[in-house]
């Protein structure tokens, strides 16, 4: 009987334990873009996931496409698309998409270190303004008075066309029901 008991109530400890331990679920954090754009060096070299709409996509090379915050049009990021760029083409424009990438940085005023350079006459000793990193050139840029402009891009790792739901999609046919009725034809 004693035994029967330590028996039951080792499983009852194990059962117990096991049903403590954290659950990891494995879903990635889906970040909005204007989380990333607002504190870009937080997320240098970081994988990120975020939602958006695809406003735009180049036509030039079909190397890049800009994706805007749905809820936030004021907010939008770049994102290259790497070894995607096949699969994307004009007709995506205005889809929604989930993309996972790594977000970088670069600084679009680094030439003003120059600029001043020539303006100041004192070198100092450097050799040119290379930079290691945008967190580099833009402390370069401030120790001169000068703010930097950072930008961030995301280079692409993955992605998903977000379908609209159903219900949407139905309001939407509704919407534009109404409005053909409406109008005097084209």
């Amino acid at each position: 009987m004693f035994r029967k008991i330590a028996i039951l109530a080792v499983l009852v400890v194990m059962l117990y334990s096991c049903s403590q331990a954290p659950q990891t679920t494995g879903e990635t954090q889906v970040l909005k873009i204007s989380e990333l754009v607002a504190e870009p060096l937080g997320f240098e070299g970081k994988e990120v996931t975020f939602e958006g709409t695809i406003t735009h996509i180049c036509r030039h090379s079909g190397d890049k496409m800009r994706v805007n915050q749905m809820e936030d049009a004021d907010f939008s990021i770049m994102v290259m698309l790497e070894d995607f760029q096949t699969q994307f083409n004009q007709d995506f424009e205005g889809r929604n998409v989930k993309v996972t990438g790594v977000l970088k940085t670069r600084v679009r005023n680094i030439g003003q270190l120059e600029e001043q350079h020539e303006h100041d006459h004192a070198h100092d000793g450097e050799e040119g303004h290379e930079c290691s990193s945008t967190e580099e050139a833009a402390k370069r840029l401030q120790e001169r008075g000068i703010t930097p402009d950072i930008v961030a891009f995301i280079e692409m790792k993955g992605f998903e066309i977000i379908e609209v739901a159903a219900a949407e999609e139905a309001e939407e046919a509704i919407e534009i029901a109404e409005v053909q009725k409406s109008g005097d034809g084209c």
